[in-house]
C-alpha cells in the first residue's frame, strides 16, 4: 500500500466503504471496536498480532503516525439474534483508504488513495451441528503466586516453573469428520502488540493488580499468534482430539511490581 507523510493541518484520513457501510446499534466487535455490516481493520495503524478496528470516516492527518499494514483483516460479526438461513446471495463490499485534501479525499482522487479491497461474503453455508471446543478442567486456569525476585530472575519468555496446562477438548459431530479445520486466537483482553502470545495484564495497577507483568500462552513451548489465521490448522478432524497449551507469566520489564494478574482470551475454530 501507499503511505504518506508531512500532512498538511487541513489534510484529513479516511476509510469509505461502498456501499456505505451501516452501524451496528449496541453492538461491540474486536476490541470493543465499532461493528458495521462489515467489520475491517484500519490500514495505518496496529500490527499483524494486534489489528487495531478501522472506523469509518475522517480524521485529521496532520501529525499523524502512519504504520502500514501488512496483513489485511475483515471480520463477519453475528449482530442479530436470528440469522436468515435461506439467504444464498453473496455481497459485495468495497473498503477504501485515502489521505490527503479533503477534495481529493471526497473524490477518491488516484493521489489520495492508499489502499482498497474489494470483499465478496457469501454466498454461505449454514450447519445445524458443527465442531464444539471445550476447556478440560473448565474456562479458569488460575496458577500458583509467584514472588517478584523469582520473576525478575528468569528472562522474559522463559519458563517461570508457575505454568500451567491448558487442556481444549475439540469434539466434532461425524459430518464433520474427515474435514480441515483452522483455528485462531483471539485476546478479549488487550495483547502486546510487539510480542507473540503475551496478555497484557487487564487489571490495573490502581485496582490492585501487578505492574507490568503479564501471561504467556504458549503451544508446544512457542508463544503462540494471536491473529494468524494460517498457522494452526487440523488436516482431517476427527471424532476427538485435543489442543494443549500453557499459560505462564511473563515480565514486561524490570520495575515489577506484586499483584493480581488477568488475561482472557479464546480459540475460534473454523472449517476451511
Amino acid at each position: 500500500m501507499k503511505t504518506f507523510y508531512d500532512c498538511e493541518a487541513g489534510d484529513v484520513y479516511a476509510v469509505s466503504a461502498s456501499p456505505g457501510a451501516i452501524e451496528a446499534p449496541g453492538v461491540k466487535g474486536i476490541q470493543g471496536g465499532t461493528v458495521y455490516e462489515t467489520g475491517i481493520k484500519d490500514a495505518i495503524s496496529g500490527s499483524n498480532i494486534r489489528p487495531i478496528p478501522a472506523k469509518m470516516g475522517s480524521i485529521s492527518a496532520y501529525r499523524l503516525t502512519v504504520n502500514p499494514v501488512v496483513q489485511l483483516t475483515a471480520w463477519l460479526i453475528k449482530t442479530n439474534d436470528d440469522i436468515d438461513t435461506n439467504v444464498t446471495s453473496s455481497r459485495t463490499i468495497s473498503v477504501m483508504y485515502l489521505a490527503g485534501t479533503p477534495t481529493q479525499v471526497q473524490s477518491r482522487s488516484s493521489t489520495a488513495r492508499l489502499l482498497g479491497a474489494n470483499l465478496t461474503l457469501g454466498a454461505f453455508t449454514f450447519r445445524e451441528t458443527s465442531c464444539e471446543v471445550t476447556p478440560r478442567n473448565g474456562s479458569t486456569i488460575k496458577l500458583p503466586n509467584i514472588e517478584a525476585s523469582q520473576l525478575n530472575a528468569v528472562t522474559p519468555g522463559n519458563a517461570t516453573g508457575k505454568q500451567k496446562d491448558i487442556i481444549l477438548d475439540i469434539n466434532c459431530p461425524t459430518s464433520s469428520v474427515g474435514s480441515k479445520y483452522t483455528y485462531w486466537f483471539n485476546p478479549i483482553t488487550p495483547n502486546s502488540s510487539s510480542t507473540n502470545g503475551v496478555l497484557m495484564n487487564s487489571v490495573p495497577v490502581a485496582s490492585g493488580g501487578a505492574q507490568d507483568v503479564g501471561l504467556i500462552i504458549k503451544k508446544d513451548g512457542t508463544a503462540i499468534k494471536f491473529y494468524d489465521y494460517d498457522a494452526y490448522s487440523i488436516a482431517k478432524v476427527a471424532k476427538t482430539q485435543e489442543v494443549k497449551l500453557t499459560a505462564d507469566y511473563y515480565r514486561l520489564s524490570s520495575t515489577i511490581s506484586t499483584g493480581t494478574v488477568q488475561g482472557i482470551f479464546e480459540i475460534i475454530l473454523q472449517e476451511k
